[in-house]
């Protein structure tokens, strides 16, 4: 079970590098990472207001998985957890990354909207 904890606390921490990076505007207009609607690709201005406004939510939620994922690896690498407990904190840190991911697009598109006038 280490080995979820491990794979979600790298997650997290990638996660939450991708929102630092787009808070900043040091997030380069591409296809792998970051906020790609039609809306966000068609020039960098929007690219750059959509991020700056999601990424808070991207941060938030990946620094309090990364604090998860950090406080249980020792305890799942030693094996005292049990294991619906592992799963069940599994699940709600997915579930807690989807819905910051989720958040971060639709406040981060519509704040970009709200703050160039369309």
């Amino acid at each position: 079970m280490w080995v979820g904890f491990l794979v979600m606390t790298l997650g997290a921490a990638t996660i939450t590098a991708v929102g630092w990076y787009a808070w900043l505007g040091k997030l380069p207009r591409q296809g792998i990472a970051g906020i790609r609607t039609p809306y966000t690709m068609a020039n960098d201005e929007q690219w750059y207001a959509a991020h700056r406004y999601g990424a808070p939510y991207l941060i938030f939620g990946g620094v309090a998985v990364l604090a998860v994922g950090l406080a249980a690896l020792p305890f799942a690498i030693a094996g005292s957890l049990p294991r619906a407990f592992s799963v069940a904190v599994l699940l709600a840190s997915a579930g807690v990354l989807l819905v910051a991911a989720l958040a971060s697009w639709y406040y981060g598109v519509r704040g970009a909207k709200a703050h160039l006038g369309q």
